[in-house]
Formats: structure tokens, sequence, C-alpha cells
């Protein structure tokens, strides 16, 4: 959408008021009528490109919890998507992104993939078949998915996604340890100088050829994760520590439990459901040997 007009039209035969009433077209709210109209041309686009109908709750974003996205899926997530990511979601698998409509001709799930279990990880490493692709976009993910949309994407997604096992919640995502937690949460720590720290220029500011540069860049991406880019570092602090750890996650709304705190109810649950799962196998293990 056009906010400044003259930005976009500079037209000397124009004059001042026609600008105005222009510019006031172009900051007016849409009508019913309009807005039906471009969801009639979406769903022909949608259409024409071979993906199923785009349900009127999504209103996808960059990043959200995952609760807020298992709650609502449509809101966040493709029609293709959703039946995969539920399945995944069953099994603890917490999924880091998914494809949208832009990812013409194929749809994808994206997962950290130090969040799987070792069991998964193999899956995943296994995952085989001609419309299958893999690859990775953000650093620690793996993404997998298929060549093709609409139904027969959906249901050759769903088919990879049901490969994997359940899992227990990951860590970082869904817990952290004890000490992890009244250190960033509670402020129980000393800081001290790091003695490995390294000073390094963001690659805008420093002068050398593309060659050099691009090398450069992927120094200052390894540095940027490293310990050696922080110019102090922490350690714990008992002293620090005025009350009981129960009582810290409870202010927090967290859980503690067996030296872990849950990052919310919700991640403790679905941690009760692998232990449910968990006692179901052995069960069913002993059946079978009786």
């Amino acid at each position: 959408m056009l906010t400044d007009f003259n930005e976009e039209y500079d037209n000397p035969e124009i004059d001042d008021d026609i600008l105005k009433m222009l510019n006031e077209c172009f900051d007016k709210p849409l009508s019913p009528e309009e807005i039906e109209r471009r969801k009639k041309q979406r769903a022909i686009e949608l259409q024409e490109k071979g993906f199923l109908p785009e349900n009127d709750e999504l209103d996808e974003t960059m990043t959200s919890p995952q609760e807020e996205v298992e709650l609502a899926p449509k809101r966040f997530i493709i029609e293709e998507c959703i039946p995969a990511c539920k399945e995944l979601w069953a099994k603890n698998i917490y999924t880091f992104m998914v494809s949208d409509h832009l990812n013409e001709g194929q749809i994808w799930v994206e997962v950290v993939f130090d969040a799987l279990s070792d069991e998964n990880k193999e899956i995943y490493n296994n995952l085989t078949g001609d419309d299958v692709i893999k690859f990775s976009y953000h650093k620690g993910c793996v993404n997998f998915g298929v060549n093709c949309v609409g139904e027969l994407g959906q249901q050759k997604l769903l088919e990879l996604a049901k490969q994997f096992k359940m899992q227990d919640v990951p860590k970082n995502l869904a817990w952290i340890t004890e000490e992890e937690f009244l250190m960033g949460y509670c402020g129980c720590y000393d800081e001290y100088d790091n003695p490995n720290y390294i000073e390094m220029l963001p690659p805008g500011e420093v002068s050398m050829s593309d060659d050099q540069i691009y090398e450069y860049i992927k120094k200052y991406d390894e540095w940027q994760y490293s310990t050696d880019s922080q110019k102090k570092l922490r350690k714990f602090s008992s002293d620090k520590v005025t009350k009981s750890t129960f009582e810290y996650s409870k202010e927090h709304g967290m859980i503690f439990d067996q030296g872990k705190i849950y990052l919310g109810q919700f991640h403790f649950q679905k941690h009760q459901e692998f232990l449910k799962h968990l006692q179901k196998y052995r069960e069913d293990g002993e059946s079978q040997r009786n």
C-alpha cells in the first residue's frame, strides 16, 4: 500500500487537492467488498499453484511460542502442513518453522536438530523418497518435506512425520537445568573477565575484497555464537541463592521436578505424556515376555 502518493508518483500536473484526495484513498480502510474481492483473487492464485484453500484464520507470524501454535494451528500454519505438525507435536517434537505459500511446489517442516532424540535424528537422516527434500535453512535446524503441494503433498508430508518416534520434551525449548534457571532467571551468578575474549568488527565496518569478506562473514557468524564474543562470563554463585528452587520456579510460573525446570505447565504436561508412553512400552514388553 502506498503511504505517500507524492513519493510514488511525482506529476507536476496534478494539483495539491488531487494529491490529498489520492493519499486519503490509499490510507482509507478497505471496504467489505474490497476485502472479499481480494480473498477471491487470493483463492484463485493459490488454486493455480496447486495449494489447498487458505483458511480464514491464517495470520502467519515469524515466531510464536510452541504452546500458542499448538492451540491454534490454523492461525499459524498452512493447511498442507497441519496434519504433519500435529503428528510431530503428539510425539513431543517441537516445530521451529513451516513452509508457506511462497514456497511454490513444495512444503516442509523445520525442527531444531539437537532437540531430536538420537533415535529421531537417525530417522531424519534416513528419510528418503522420490519427492523427499531435506536441507538446512537456519543454523542448528533441519528441514524435511516433499516436492508437491495440495492434498497429495499434505498426505506425503504426514507420512514422513509418522516415521518419527515419541520422545521426551527437548532441553532449552521445554526445560533447563536448575543451575541455568537460578543463573538466568534469578540472578544467582558472579561475573568475571573472559580470558579468551576476541574482538571482531561487524562485516560492514571492515574493508576487504569480496573473497575475503565472504570468509570473514563466516568467521564472524561463528564468533557471535561462541563465548569468545563475550567480554564477561558468568558462573553460578550459591551465595546469591536466597530462596528454595521451588519458590523461585513458582514465582516465574515454572515447574521444578527431578532437577529440571520446566518452562510452564504446557511443557511439563507433555513430559508427563512421555512418561506414560514409556511406562506403557515397558508394560507391553513385560507382557510379551510373560
